[in-house]
């Protein structure tokens, strides 16, 4: 596993806070002396410097940068690599039932059952609630691991970002995909514990991913047409840990979803001196 971590995978981390704080704002009455991050009107969600708990009046809200720098500075690459050796028995994993040593995380299996043990109580941890959703598809049956941190200024239009703990036993279990990600979404939730953000943001740990997106679609099966419409992007965390020819190349698939996304995805890579070339690739639904 060790091999295959590239030196960007610290990078790659930074950019999922670009991902889900895109621009900050802080109410207008701290301050009037802001800068615009981008040129686009989509600004996915952001981050309030107050601690308060009410709805706030988007119109009193002002973009502001350096809450952003501040949260990609907190980034603990240690601290994400202690969870990826731990998720793919480089180390051991240990909860609350015990200690273990993975050596896979397919559906269905004990190791997996591990992984989310140890996720699940990481994010209890944090203070978040977690919803264990158990589902049954095609033969297989297993848990997804969901969160929503509850926005203040658009709470009713939710950010999710989806990855997968399971994953096809190999010589490191599923370093790549996709613990990778799912380590990703761990460090998410540190971070964003402590702030509060414009919309609200869903982390979605799935499982029976490798069987056909099982997880996923049996908890879009249970949503109802206004949840649906509430979700605004569904960000796939996939596969951030590998970089197979070292050109730090970023590339960014919008699917069916609107391309002033990725585009905004773009610019923060730019903006936030990530260290990676954006390429946003059309045509894959």
């Amino acid at each position: 596993m060790r091999n295959k971590l590239n030196p960007c995978y610290r990078v790659l981390i930074s950019l999922i806070f670009g991902i889900v704080l895109a621009s900050a704002c802080h109410e207008q009455t701290e301050s009037k002396a802001t800068q615009t991050v981008f040129s686009t009107d989509v600004n996915p969600t952001l981050p309030i410097s107050t601690a308060a708990t009410e709805e706030l009046d988007p119109a009193k809200v002002t973009p502001d940068p350096n809450i952003i720098w501040e949260m990609i500075g907190e980034v603990n690459q240690e601290r994400i690599l202690t969870d990826l050796r731990r998720l793919t028995g480089v180390d051991p994993i240990c909860t609350s039932n015990g200690c273990y040593t993975i050596t896979n995380r397919e559906t269905g299996s004990e190791g997996l059952q591990w992984a989310k043990d140890y996720v699940y109580e990481e994010l209890v941890n944090l203070g978040y609630s977690v919803e264990v959703q158990d589902w049954s598809r095609n033969g297989y049956t297993d848990q997804n691991l969901i969160v929503r941190k509850q926005g203040r200024v658009y709470p009713g239009e939710e950010i999710l970002f989806i990855a997968h703990l399971d994953g096809y036993l190999d010589d490191n279990p599923a370093a790549d995909d996709d613990a990778s990600g799912a380590v990703s979404l761990l460090e998410l939730s540190r971070i964003m514990s402590s702030r509060s953000l414009s919309r609200t943001v869903v982390l979605f740990f799935s499982t029976g991913e490798e069987h056909g997106a099982l997880g996923a679609r049996s908890y879009v099966d249970l949503l109802t047409p206004e949840q649906i419409s509430a979700i605004k992007y569904v960000v796939s965390v996939e596969m951030l840990g590998y970089d197979s020819n070292n050109d730090g190349e970023m590339e960014l698939w919008p699917g069916d979803q609107p391309v002033d996304f990725v585009q905004t995805l773009s610019q923060t890579i730019t903006t936030y001196q990530l260290d990676l070339t954006p390429e946003i690739v059309t045509g894959c639904t």
